[in-house]
């Protein structure tokens, strides 16, 4: 009896280890695919930073003001990123896309590489620019990019060098 009992626990362990196994297989094959149907942004998060301190840190450290007028400033700047990355994006099968982000039309060409963890948006009004896709499946995306800029922020006449990293979570 005992063997018997042995025999059916590794059979069923051998029987679920099999479907689990088949059932990956299959998820791993199928693609995901940009294209169709219309992506909204969700909330993004962002990152300032001002060389080594984060904006926050900045504007107390380097430009003397109290935590709260820090914080208030911050939360200024982080707004007026919520709307310029608000909208949405349709990327159609032929490559091309159209947006209307932070309220502004777009469209032009799309790609993504062969990976699937970067994608390219070809703007007709504006140079390419390459994205890191961190998440896609059938009904969720998320980008994120460093973008890197220099300009004087506290009117000392030297301009800062100011990284802003973000990510966007859109979902179809």
């Amino acid at each position: 009896m005992k063997r018997t009992s042995i025999n059916v626990r590794i059979m069923c362990a051998v029987l679920i280890a099999g479907l689990a196994i088949s059932s990956c297989k299959k998820d791993s094959n199928s693609e995901v695919t940009l294209a169709g149907g219309t992506w909204t942004a969700g909330t993004p998060t962002f990152t300032a930073m001002v060389g080594t301190k984060t904006i926050t840190q900045y504007y107390t450290d380097v430009m003397g003001l109290s935590a709260a007028e820090a914080a208030q400033f911050t939360a200024a700047v982080n707004l007026a990123l919520l709307q310029s990355f608000s909208g949405t994006i349709q990327f159609k099968s032929d490559n091309t896309y159209t947006s209307n982000i932070g309220g502004v039309a777009d469209s032009g060409t799309w790609s993504l590489s062969a990976d699937g963890k970067k994608l390219t948006i070809d703007s007709n009004t504006d140079s390419p620019q390459t994205l890191d896709v961190t998440v896609l499946t059938s009904n969720k995306l998320t980008v994120s990019s460093t973008d890197n800029t220099s300009d004087d922020l506290n009117g000392d006449g030297i301009d800062e060098t100011l990284a802003i990293h973000v990510e966007i979570p859109f979902t179809r």
